[in-house]
């Protein structure tokens, strides 16, 4: 016996009336840079009552309910990723590259290229008069080292991806 799988989907509250409607969204898009009362004016409820209206407003469950659904589906497309942030490194990068700015863009390369793993800033903090010659030398040696490994891990990885991709072009069809 096959069930079919139901996906529910946040619903906004569809007995919200237009002014009502303008109300919460004014709130929402405003938040902690105006009051109740000013959004309910811009709704465009009488400004000798508005003070009275939103907080009867504010009261309503439907209301409520339309503030958190609408709020929580405004906060997750502010949600920062590392995909969104590197896609938009590299819209801002191109666009400097575009206006003939190349020099500037270099700034975006490095934060893409740190948010990708492929830079990484080593900092060293003391005085390098404090440490003798050898134990520099060491250092840079450890670094080199780190780097090289990195370097062999990430060519591991794009070699097997690129493996794995051909392997899946030559497999037979069915």
């Amino acid at each position: 016996m096959k069930q079919d799988i139901v996906q529910k989907k946040a619903a906004y509250p569809t007995e919200l009336t237009e002014m009502q409607r303008r109300f919460c969204e004014y709130l929402i898009m405003n938040e902690g840079r105006t009051t109740r009362k000013e959004a309910a004016i811009k709704a465009g409820y009488a400004e000798k009552s508005a003070a009275q209206e939103a907080a009867g407003l504010i009261q309503n469950p439907k209301i409520q309910r339309y503030l958190q659904t609408r709020s929580n589906e405004v906060n997750r497309s502010f949600t920062v990723t590392k995909n969104n942030y590197v896609r938009r490194q590299q819209v801002l990068s191109q666009t400097l590259v575009d206006q003939g700015k190349i020099e500037k863009a270099l700034g975006f390369e490095n934060l893409i290229g740190k948010a990708t793993g492929q830079f990484m800033d080593i900092h060293i903090h003391g005085n390098l008069n404090d440490i003798t010659k050898a134990e520099k030398l060491e250092e840079i040696k450890r670094i080199k080292d780190l780097q090289k490994e990195r370097l062999e891990l990430s060519n591991e990885s794009s070699l097997s991806s690129s493996h794995t991709k051909s392997e899946k072009q030559n497999a037979p069809k069915k």
